[in-house]
């Protein structure tokens, strides 16, 4: 293993009975810098009507290579009959090795087995400018602009982040950008934090934003006049100050949940069963207390098994934030849309990959939930992941996935079959105008500017597998340490759509009676019946699918119709009005809806 110890050349050591003036400078160790190891998934592929391949054969294939280590074996799941009409088989296969034998086994593999990369995944939440993977905690941000072979003069710079009273705010993130280049520094517990730029740059800064940890709405300042010989005071105000956004709110409903009209009944989705694949879930928050089921796919022991106690340590608070929408309890604060569902936090951040999404999805199906909320992505694609998205589907478990936030096409895995791909939209009027929230509506782009104030935000990802869109612009929710923080991203409007799901799971007269199937035609109506109760809100499909879906709608067990499929003309469609209600599909990616 590579020795990762970096002493410092200035350290020193003493022998036995030497003095101080015997000191000696030890020598820092050299370790010669190597490529890391590949990690691949690895899964027989069902040829034709062909069995696929035994995963004992392919790891005694695998073994036969002595620079081939394995580092998991995902077995059959206790739904084994799902493998029925799906394309690779229940096993997967972990192995890591370097990137020659990688290639060498890519390149041999043949049709019977799927090679490849194990793709670290991104969360898709706290979109921030210049960073088009909305990844605040996983992106290395510089600290310092140039060009290699250059030593280009810097100068420190000194902000004080302050609440109105002048007392200092710890731990929030201050950005600088000039020129796309962005430097960074964390506030100290005086609220001070020194970030170094450029000397050339001092005076052509763009703009400075400032990121809190909680309970205060960010800061977002053009073109900023910065002193290097004083403190740059950044003010910040509480959350509570902006009196549109309604919080804190006993209980507290957000914006979004407004505008889906979670306000307007009392379900609470008692019966439901949830799974929140993302980065843990702090159970000590007042609103969150009654989480208390989870995994941990990051901490795994030498057996293979996932930590069944550390998913409540959320690094990142991502987790956290996202399971506020989905099941906050309204105890002195956030209240979610199904507070009394049975909740699992399944944590694979940070440093997730493909595998823990497949361990997460499978647990998903074992113990029969109804509804996992994925606020994540990537660019690339798994045929591994797609099948067992698939599997959750066969198994009856929704997956309800965001879209993503670079701006372009959806990422996977929303553009796997059988999702709900979720876009994000905001509404002006939301938040202060001197915050990031601002900055994303979006400016001569067609299809982006609806109606009553809403929008489709720069960030969010667009394309013909959007089924609907959430709220995702400074959505107030939970994070680790009891606060609040407001946040953009399509991590923010997954939640909103994966509550709802539960509630229908719970509540909806199809889909609530005891013992009845848990299929594939149970996830499709679900999904039918969220896209039928969906408004349309003058976004262009494309960003906005078939539009937000309404709460009260969606649990009443009103009628829908796909008009496509049932063939009526206008005549027709005048009279069928006077005893329907009448909602229309995603005209994109239909989904054969019937009459309930």
């Amino acid at each position: 293993m590579e020795d990762r110890e970096t002493p410092s050349p200035k350290n020193t050591a003493k022998g036995p009975g030497k003095s101080g003036s015997d000191e000696r400078q030890s020598a820092p160790r050299e370790t010669s810098i190597k490529t890391r190891p590949v990690q691949l998934l690895i899964a027989p592929r069902k040829v034709g009507d062909v069995a696929p391949m035994a995963a004992d054969v392919l790891l005694n294939a695998l073994a036969a290579y002595p620079d081939v280590r394995i580092v998991k074996h995902i077995r059959p799941s206790a739904f084994g009959a799902l493998s029925t009409g799906i394309g690779t088989a229940d096993d997967v296969v972990v192995a890591e090795t370097s990137p020659e034998r990688a290639a060498a086994i890519q390149n041999s593999a043949g049709n019977a087995i799927v090679v490849e990369r194990n793709v670290r995944l991104r969360h898709l939440g706290m979109a921030i400018p210049g960073n088009p993977n909305g990844d605040i905690h996983e992106t290395v941000i510089p600290t310092g602009i140039g060009l290699p072979g250059t030593a280009a003069k810097s100068v420190a710079v000194t902000f004080k982040v302050t609440d109105a009273g002048g007392q200092g705010i710890a731990a929030c993130e201050v950005f600088c950008y000039s020129g796309g280049f962005p430097a960074t520094a964390l506030t100290g517990a005086d609220g001070a934090a020194t970030v170094n730029l450029p000397q050339s740059t001092i005076h052509s800064i763009d703009f400075v934003y400032v990121k809190p940890r909680a309970d205060f709405w960010e800061k977002w300042i053009i073109r900023p006049v910065l002193d290097p010989d004083s403190f740059n005071v950044l003010t910040l105000q509480p959350l509570s100050s902006f009196a549109p956004a309604g919080f804190p709110g006993n209980p507290f409903f957000g914006w979004g949940e407004k505008t889906m009209n979670l306000d307007q009944q009392q379900l609470t989705g008692a019966g439901a069963r949830i799974g929140i694949i993302d980065s843990g879930c702090d159970n000590t928050h007042p609103a969150l207390t009654h989480v208390q089921s989870g995994v941990d796919y990051t901490n795994i022991d030498d057996a293979g098994n996932a930590d069944t106690t550390t998913w409540v340590n959320d690094e990142i608070s991502h987790g956290t934030h996202c399971a506020g929408v989905i099941c906050g309890s309204g105890i002195g604060g956030i209240r979610g849309f199904a507070p009394a569902a049975d909740v699992h936090a399944l944590k694979l951040f940070p440093g997730g990959r493909f595998d823990s999404l497949v361990s997460a999805i499978k647990y998903a199906i074992d113990h029969q939930f109804d509804v996992v909320n994925c606020s994540l992505g990537t660019p690339e694609s798994s045929e591994v992941v797609q099948s067992w998205m698939e599997r959750a589907r066969q198994a009856g478990v929704a997956v309800v996935v965001a879209a993503g936030n670079s701006s372009g096409p959806v990422q996977f895995p929303a553009t796997a079959p059988g999702v709900l791909a979720v876009s994000a939209f905001g509404r002006q009027g939301a938040y202060p105008d001197d915050t990031y929230h601002a900055q994303t509506v979006p400016v001569g782009v067609s299809g982006t500017i609806g109606v009553n104030g809403i929008f489709a935000p720069k960030f969010t990802c667009h394309g013909p597998e959007i089924d609907v869109c959430g709220p995702g612009v400074a959505i107030i929710s939970s994070v680790p340490g009891g606060g609040y923080a407001a946040w953009d991203g399509t991590s923010m409007a997954a939640p909103h759509i994966t509550g709802l799901v539960a509630l229908l799971a719970a509540h909806h007269p199809e889909f609530s009676k005891k013992n009845a199937p848990r299929n594939a035609a149970r996830v499709d109506r679900l999904f039918q019946t969220i896209v039928g109760s969906a408004t349309g809100v003058g976004l262009d499909p494309t960003y906005a699918g078939s539009g937000v879906p309404d709460t009260v709608t969606a649990v009443s067990g009103g009628i829908t119709v796909n008009l496509n499929s049932v063939g009526i003309n206008v005549d027709e469609l005048t009279k069928l009005i006077q005893t329907v209600v009448m909602t229309t599909v995603n005209p994109v990616r239909q989904r054969n809806a019937t009459l309930m």
